[in-house]
Order: C-alpha cells, then structure tokens, then sequence
C-alpha cells in the first residue's frame, strides 16, 4: 500500500526538530544576490531606497521581464531541439534520501546544454527529487514528503513498449527509477471523500492511499483542494465573476471587502504528516464555516476539486511564446475555421456565428512586494508574482514559473524562503475527535518559528530560522526552463520525412492503408494540422527568407478536419527568454507545444460541482458493470463534470468551468493519468480488478462512434485512455436507436439500482447527456462540442488514427 508518512526514512530524526538545523541549498548565488535579480526581474526600479515596484491600476498587470515581446521582422526560427525517444525521462535508479545526480540531466534537458548550464540545474535536481525530513523543515504538516510526490507515476504505469516504464518508488528499502519533473502522479481509483474528508475519531482527516475507493479511501490525485467560492463579490481582477476563499488563515482583498479567511490551512488538503504525532488535515466540516453558516452564507458555497501535479516538459519554451501571439490566438475567427467533416454550429452553438471554441486569456494581476520596513510582519522579503496574461497552471493561473516552485515549497512541502517566509496557519478547530487526546500544540499550529497561542497572529517572519536558500528555487526554475520535449515516434517522423520541403527526395512515399505511418498519417490530418507546414518547423532547417507561406501553427487553413487545433495549436513561435540559464535553447525557435495556453470552456454538470451533497462533498465513487471484450467488468464511472470552483489563492479572470489548454508535448512517452484531475486513470493494480473481491476496478464511461452511440467504455489500454480522455472533452450526446443493449451502456446516469449522493433532478438524462441545440446544450457542453461531434460521426478506424497520432507526440 502507498504510505507517505515517510516515518521510515526519518528514523533518527527528532520528534519536533524545530527550527531546522540548517537553511537548505548551496546558497550559491547569495541570497541577498537572488533577491536582487528578483527585484530587476520583476520590472522594479533597484536605484531608489525601498526599491520602487509598479502598483496601481496602471500596472495591474505589469509582468515585468515576462511580458514576451513579438520578435522583429525578418527573425530566423529553428526547429526547437528534442531529446531522443527512448532516452528522454530515463533517468535510471536513484535513491529517495539523496535525489537525481547531475547524470540524469542527459535525460531530461535540451542535448546540447553545456556543462556550465546543467552545473546550475543540479541543486533544483536533487532538491526536486529527495524525500525530506522534518529536521530539514518539512511540515509538520504537508502534503508531499517531496516534488516528485505529485509525480510519482511510474510505479503505476501499465507496461507499454512506448511508455516510460519504472520500478517501485515507494519502499525505502530499494532504490527508485525514472521518476523526475518529467513525469506524472499515478492515479488507481476515484477518492472517497466520505473517508478522506474527515476521520472522527481523531478530528483529522486521512491520505487517500488505499487502492479500496468503495469501503476506503481510494489512491488518487496528487492533492485535493478547497474553499469557498463566492459568486456575489469579485475577485480583483478586472474581468472577475466571482471570489474565491482558500480558507488559509491570511489576508485577502476583494474589489467589494478585505477579510482575514478562516485558518483552515487551504487551499491544499495537507495528508501527510512528517511527523507521526501530528494527525492528517480534514476538509473543514461545514458547521465550522462561517462562510457557510454565518450571515453571509448566502453569498459563499463550498467547493472541493483534485488536482494531478502535470509532467513538466517544455516549459522554457511556453514562457518564451510572445505574449501577444496568445492573446491573438483568442479570436473566434482564429480558433475555428472550414472543415469538410461539416460545420454544426447553428445545433450546438447556435448564439455563435464563428464556431464553439472561444478561447480566452486568464488576467492575472500583480501582486509582487517587498516588505523592507520594520513594522512589516515580513520585513526583508519579497512576496508575490507578476501580473498578465497567464499561461502556467492547469488554469493558466500564473505568468510565470516562479509562482508554482515557491507555492509547492511552501503549501505541499511546508519549506519557508525569502520568496515566501509566511509558515501555513493550520487548523485548530478540529485537532483531538472524540477518541484521541488533541495533537500537540506545534502540531496544531505549525509555526516551525513561533509557536504562539490559537488563534493569535503568528510572530514577524525570522529570517534566521528560514528553511531553504534561494539558490534552490532559481536552480528549479533553471531546471523546468530547460526541460526538453522528447523526441516524436517513428511512424510520425517517417511521415514528417516525407511530407518535408526541404528534402524533396523522400516526399510523396505512399504507405500500405494498415500500416502504422498511414494511421498517423491520417490521424494527424484529421486533427487538422498542415503536415508540410508541421515538418518544415520541426525537422527542417532554418526557415527560409520570407517564410514557406503556410501557417506558422502548422493549421491546416483549408480544412481543420475535426479542428483539435482550434484549441491544441501544434506549433508556437518564440521570443526572445527571459531565462538567465540556457536562452539559446529557447529563444527564436518553432516550439511544438500543442496549446493556445489559453482557457476553455469545460463540460458542466452543475449538481455535482456544486456540492449540494450532506457534508458538501463531492460525487461518491460509483460502481457500473460494463462490457469489453465478451467480459463483464465493474467499474468506478468517470465524472463528466469538468468544471469547479477551486482557485491557487488568486481566482483572476477564470471561471469555475474553464481550465487551460493542455500542452501535448511528450503525451505518447508518458502516457495516462490524463486530465486535470488525472480522472482518466490507467493502472496495473487496478486494471482487471474487481469491486466484490477488493473494492478496486478500471475506469470506466461511454464511448460513441458513427454505428453506436452511448457504447460501453473499460478503460484498460493506453488506446482505452485516449479515447475516454477524448470523449470526456464533451457531454455525451443523448441516447437513440444506435445505443447498444448491453450492460453500461446508454447514457452513463446513476441508476439500475446503483446509489449515489448526488440528486441530479427528475431527468437525470437531460443533465448528464443534454439534447443538441437544447437550452443547457451550450451552457453545459464544452468549447470542444462541435470537435467532439465531429470525433463521433467518424469511424472507429478513423478515431483509432486520431489516437495512433496522439501516441507518436
């Protein structure tokens, strides 16, 4: 079983080793130097004393050094460099206490790094990798022992030729492979929540670390997040529809209020304890909220999600995208085009005269400071993040890298630094249930500097007790940026070949229809990319004077086939990068990236996102009986709400439905969990298990083609994952005269004596599998509705070829 409360690997270390015993990280460069470049980089003018940062209005969404400016007329683009297929993510054995050496790099980063370059990425490396301590600062409460733990997957992966395999990471008695920035939290079973939330014999709430989701807690996501969300006031950036509360215990401004929020330790569940005395963090029970309780519970509703940490491939190159190429890609005109596979627009989106997809930048704005004057809790310190156009995070809720490596620091590994020197404020509520004394008082508060009183404002931030040097934060950052894509598989660059201007001698090579380069072939015309324009960008040469007059996303203008690239756009030009370490490998190139890195409308299913369950929880996991070849399988049925309300502190300009573009790149090497919740699960324990015997089974849904709608979908192949991950992009359509009469399939509502805790209504049917063109077809179907349309009119061979390309990014 996975247990994470990594007792084992801190055996000689003290109960409560607090403060830590030395500031982790090499410190080279200085602090005081690291804090500079912050300031330069951030756009603060560094002659005046304080230092002089843009705020106001006029700068909400200034992002300094990140805004990515069009490169000049007549720039030369190369082919963004890849690492070789079998080698990339292969990083080979290592072991948890001491992290990756600088070896492992030749696996991960751009292949001609220099020495000196990858020197600066061994610190973030090794930290990245290493399990920690609580004598170096971890927790007491966390939520990860390490990175890597929301990126532990190769453990779970289902053996495939093409997929990063690996060994078992969670033993402390053997040594750990292939797991790195690289790769993703495995994911066997939806999360109980009626277990996870809360234990009540302890007050504390319990890791979901058990593959059982039916009488236990489920193994799941990489963390679960929460709050309350507010559709009354308004979040502080312009465009805003709503707040949100991460009940974390700080301060937080609204256009209409500011408040302390409730110390509930949000928005990120903490699970695991370094420490074994200290218990594990519930979801705040609703009795205690006086968002939900109180006078103003009309204007609150609490609001759970899960979030599956994303492999970090490529992301030296989305940062170099320049700004105004994102925003660009937003008009409607530009997202959606012709198509011989048909138009049906005026059925599924019949207010729009352009098309469904209606992408749209997420605004962030500003929030950098830095705290110098001596009343400041936070003197000495610089807190915050640029504002703009946001094209980091599954919501595109941050301009910059910075912001997700020193939040992990701080909300998953309870790790403090001149970034972010605030310790969490963790519930002290619900500590002590009704058969356990209370937990400690440092437990209870989590402060590893002060330890104050219950409900006290902690003291100043100690600078002398902080508990990671900035050298390890910039050294991560230097990692992520040069993380190279892996290269593509054989069958597409066989057909990138052929179809390459430049090298007319291998053009025009037809292949046998049931060859596996004819599949690819076909699948990537179906999504709608240009291959000439996509090889001439990815294998060719410098582009030539003038350009090769396609398009330089590699769209096929005349005829988007069923338009995946209205929203996966294959092909992204770059700027010049702002990164101090390796610029060369990102600047000026054609950076394959299959995103908009804009936000997308998602399918809705509002009775389960808005938890209107007892304890407000979210949909139990539900078990239906499903057919796949000639066996009957039970299996844990995929939501097909993708929308929630759960923010990274800062809601911006997102809505509750919307989620950003994922990036495809290196998808065929790494293979499932897919989605933002990693929902679409693919794992060896739990592929042929069965509910009756030990509460495990495959994922499960529906899946419809041109000769059957609503037909039973098992998920236990990387194929099967694909297709449910591209299905789930849309509500089913509703059931007709081709829905099979087999067991699981027709629309996949909770009944035949299946129970749920979630009331869908009268015509449960009408919410989970809505009529086209009826009155919640566009507000409940997703941007992708007329993609998805398209996908299910097309054979189960052509939706095969789809899938054999996906394989090959």
């Amino acid at each position: 079983m996975r247990q994470l409360s990594v007792a084992v690997l801190i055996a000689a270390t003290a109960l409560f080793a607090w403060p830590a015993l030395a500031e982790l990280g090499s410190d080279n460069p200085p602090d005081q130097q690291l804090l500079m470049q912050r300031a330069q980089e951030v756009g603060c003018d560094l002659s005046t004393s304080p230092p002089t940062c843009p705020s106001g209005s006029a700068s909400v969404f200034d992002s300094g050094n990140f805004d990515i400016a069009i490169p000049p007329a007549g720039t030369t683009y190369q082919p963004a460099k890849r690492l070789t297929r079998g080698t990339f993510g292969a990083v080979g054995a290592f072991a948890l206490q001491n992290g990756l050496t600088e070896a492992a790099l030749a696996a991960l980063v751009f292949p001609d790094e220099t020495t000196g370059e990858k020197d600066a990425l061994v610190e973030g490396l090794q930290f990245f990798t290493t399990f920690h301590t609580a004598a170096e600062g971890n927790g007491p409460l966390n939520n990860q022992p390490a990175c890597i733990g929301c990126h532990l997957n190769a453990d779970e992966a289902v053996s495939s030729p093409n997929l990063l395999q690996g060994q078992n990471c969670l033993s402390p008695s053997s040594s750990c492979s292939n797991v790195s920035n690289v790769t993703r939290a495995g994911r066997s079973t939806p999360t109980n929540f009626e277990i996870t939330s809360l234990d009540p014999g302890t007050g504390g709430g319990v890791a979901p670390d058990n593959f059982d989701a039916l009488h236990n807690t489920g193994r799941t996501a990489a963390f679960t997040t929460f709050g309350d969300f507010s559709s009354v006031l308004l979040d502080t950036a312009p465009g805003s529809v709503g707040a949100f509360d991460p009940l974390d215990g700080a301060e937080h401004s609204f256009t209409t209020l500011s408040f302390t929020s409730q110390p509930f330790g949000g928005f990120v569940q903490h699970h695991r304890p370094a420490v074994d005395a200290c218990f594990p963090k519930p979801l705040p029970p609703v009795t205690f909220d006086t968002n939900l309780t109180g006078p103003n519970q009309d204007q609150f509703r609490r609001t759970v999600g899960e979030r599956a940490g994303p492999p970090y491939i490529g992301r030296g190159l989305m940062e170099a995208v320049p700004t105004d190429d994102i925003t660009a890609n937003a008009a409607p005109e530009v997202e959606n085009g012709k198509s011989s596979l048909g138009n049906f627009t005026q059925l599924l989106c019949p207010a729009s005269s352009t098309g469904c997809i209606s992408g749209t930048p997420n605004m962030i704005s500003r929030s950098f400071a830095i705290h110098t004057a001596t009343t400041d809790p936070q003197q000495g310190t610089s807190t915050g993040f640029v504002g703009g156009v946001g094209r980091f995070g599954l919501r595109a809720n941050g301009v910059e890298i910075m912001q997700f490596i020193v939040g992990g620091l701080q909300g998953e590994l309870s790790f403090t630094n001149l970034l972010d020197g605030a310790e969490i404020v963790f519930p002290t509520l619900f500590p002590g249930g009704t058969t356990e004394a209370s937990e400690p008082l440092q437990c209870a508060m989590a402060l590893s500097e002060t330890f104050g009183q219950p409900g006290i404002t902690p003291l100043p931030v100690n600078l002398a007790t902080l508990e990671v040097h900035l050298s390890t934060p910039f050294s991560i950052r230097n990692l992520l940026r040069n993380t190279a894509p892996p290269e593509f598989g054989d069958a597409l660059l066989d057909v990138l070949r052929s179809a390459n201007g430049n090298n007319p001698s291998v053009q025009n090579v037809s292949w046998q229809p049931d060859s596996e380069q004819a599949k690819v072939k076909r699948g990537a015309e179906l999504f709608g990319i240009d291959l000439v324009a996509f090889a001439n960008r990815t294998i060719g040469g410098p582009m030539p004077a003038g350009g090769d007059g396609r398009d330089d996303h590699a769209i096929n203008q005349a005829d988007r086939q069923l338009n995946c690239v209205g929203c996966h756009t294959p092909i992204q030009r770059t700027g010049q990068s702002p990164a101090e370490v390796g610029a060369e490998h990102l600047t000026h190139v054609w950076a394959p990236i299959f995103s908009d890195l804009l936000l997308h409308h998602m399918p809705v299913v509002d009775a389960e996102r808005f938890l209107q369950s007892p304890g407000n929880l979210p949909r139990d996991p539900l078990v239906i009986r499903r057919l796949a070849d000639s066996w009957l399988f039970d299996t844990f049925d995929l939501q097909r709400n993708l929308a929630d309300d759960t923010f990274s502190v800062a809601k911006a300009s997102a809505e509750g439905s919307q989620f950003r573009t994922a990036p495809l790149m290196g998808l065929g090497r790494i293979g499932p969990p897919f989605l933002h919740d990693g929902r679409v699960y693919l794992s060896k324990y739990t592929v042929d298990g069965n509910v009756a015997s030990n509460g495990t089974a495959p994922a499960g849904t529906v899946t419809t083609n041109r000769f059957q709608t609503n037909a039973p979908l098992v998920v236990r192949s990387v194929d099967d994952a694909l297709l449910a991950a591209i299905e789930l992009h849309d509500l089913p359509p509703p059931d007709d005269k081709d829905t099979p009469q087999l067991p699981g399939a027709g629309c996949p509502v909770p009944t035949d004596g299946t129970t749920s805790n979630i009331d869908y209504g009268p015509a449960p049917q009408d919410v989970i599998c809505p009529p086209y063109g009826g009155p919640t077809s566009q507000t409940d179907r997703s941007d992708s509705a007329e993609v998805i349309y398209r996908f299910r009119q097309l054979s189960t061979d052509d939706q095969q070829a789809v899938i054999e390309f996906l394989k090959q990014l």
